[in-house]
């Protein structure tokens, strides 16, 4: 088994990252945001780029990165040799949210078993 889409992930999102915190304009880019995974195909045709915002303006960031992502895509061509430049998906990686929200309803449970054993 080739362990090639996951070192192109890893390449390609250390780019994105320093391409949206060095190369994009739109002020918008100056919050926090931080690439935190790419999953990508082993055909390496189509990579999905999950981000985290610091802040409450997750939607408009997610509008910017959709709206950037074709000069996202030329830049990341520009740094980086591979035969096909993927296509770019941006998701908003919701994985703290659920985690907590997880956690959230475990303590429920327990505590509502706990008053039950009393």
């Amino acid at each position: 088994m080739s362990h090639r889409p996951q070192k192109v992930a890893s390449l390609i999102q250390k780019v994105i990252s320093e391409i949206i915190m060095h190369e994009l304009n739109d002020p918008i880019f100056k919050e926090f945001i931080t690439i935190t995974e790419v999953q990508i195909g082993y055909d390496l045709k189509k990579a999905t780029v999950y981000f985290r915002v610091y802040n409450k303006e997750t939607e408009k960031i997610e509008k910017a990165l959709k709206r950037a992502k074709g000069y996202i895509k030329k830049l990341l061509a520009e740094k980086i040799t591979l035969k096909f430049i993927p296509e770019i998906e941006f998701k908003k990686d919701d994985r703290l949210e659920k985690e907590e929200q997880l956690e959230k309803l475990f303590k429920k449970i327990q505590k509502q078993k706990n008053e039950k054993s009393l």
